[in-house]
């Protein structure tokens, strides 16, 4: 081996593929690998963790790891001569972020110097009753409650966020409190409902339910469904939890999934690029099940969605679906309790 080298590789190969690769001996890449699996477990390596390797001029070799925050790095010649592990601190601290509505939700929460998944997470919670895309305007208003992860002082992530609301002219006031693994509102309702404002993230309405001169047949004909112009290969999800009865090519629909759910909804996914689920899958609402595109009679990427119950088609953007179980009375006053902390945590830290 050349001394004074420098190898960084990322570790979504094993290790011993790596090291036996160098010319390691087994015996060496065994004494490291019974070190290392004292800190990591080698199966749960990816592709963002990595390995460097440093010869130094006496011919000792240091292995240093990057695991998420915690670095191990070992120095071995014939055998290990140091071990050094340092366990990454990660400091969550409960903090409130308020904002206001300019152009859209996602670059308002980003110029409050937030990270992007932020807005995945708290629109997420009002995805039964808020659709970001189409339902905003300018000088609605957010506030969070909400745990901020920190690494030297750094914003990595977010953790739990406890209470969340939403001011909007168009959708009045939304609260969301977390209790357990779910959401509710102020008075213990609970906001996750059957089914799922929209199957996209990313989208505009292009065409309703009812006659229109269709831009291929040249025809005018009943369109059964809602038209959401979106870009090509962004995520589908399931509207609701149900069963797969159909996924593969449709005729005019090109690649098409058909889901059956409770109380005898059924919907339709159509024009898809990619289909991501099979007959007889069991799904969840929000779950991903494929991808926009423009297969079947189509002029360009879009999804074309349609609803049914009882056989019977139904227009989804007029649909009027209960919340799941509320709060339970002998968890209620524990409820209580919890909502009464986080308005207190908010008066107290908000002037």
């Amino acid at each position: 081996m050349v001394n004074n080298i420098f190898l960084v590789y990322s570790l979504n190969q094993p290790l011993w593929n790596i090291l036996s690769s160098l010319g390691f001996e087994n015996k060496k890449i065994f004494i490291l690998s019974q070190t290392i699996k004292n800190y990591f477990d080698e199966k749960t390596f990816n592709k963002n963790d990595t390995l460097k390797i440093k010869i130094l001029s006496d011919s000792s070799i240091v292995l240093t790891i990057k695991k998420n925050f915690n670095k191990l790095e070992v120095t071995l010649k014939d055998t290990i001569k140091e071990v050094h592990f340092e366990k990454g601190f990660i400091q969550k601290k409960l903090e409130i972020i308020k904002g206001s509505i300019e152009g859209n939700l996602y670059n308002s929460i980003l110029k409050l110097n937030e990270l992007p998944e932020l807005v995945e997470k708290y629109s997420d919670i009002f995805a039964w009753d808020i659709d970001f895309l189409v339902e905003t305007e300018d000088n609605d208003s957010f506030l969070m409650v909400l745990e901020k992860l920190y690494y030297n002082e750094r914003l990595i992530g977010y953790g739990n966020i406890y209470y969340a609301v939403y001011y909007g002219k168009r959708v009045g006031i939304k609260r969301a409190i977390k209790f357990g693994d779910k959401y509710y509102d102020e008075n213990g309702k609970a906001l996750s409902k059957m089914f799922l404002k929209s199957p996209l993230k990313i989208y505009r309405i292009t065409s309703y339910i009812g006659y229109r001169f269709h831009p291929i047949l040249r025809e005018y004909r009943l369109h059964h469904g809602v038209d959401y112009a979106a870009p090509y290969g962004i995520p589908v999800f399931s509207l609701g939890d149900g069963v797969v009865i159909y996924a593969g090519w449709k005729g005019g629909y090109g690649n098409t999934i058909i889901i059956k759910h409770p109380k005898g909804y059924e919907t339709r996914y159509a024009h898809l690029s990619k289909i991501s689920v099979f007959i007889g899958q069991r799904v969840s609402a929000g779950q991903y099940i494929g991808n926009v595109g423009a297969t079947g009679l189509s002029t360009g990427p879009h999804l074309h969605f349609e609803m049914r119950k009882d056989g019977n088609l139904i227009n989804p953007l007029k649909l009027k679906i209960q919340s799941d179980k509320p709060i339970d009375p002998e968890n209620l006053n524990e409820f209580i309790r919890t909502k009464n902390l986080i308005i207190s945590f908010i008066k107290s830290n908000t002037i």
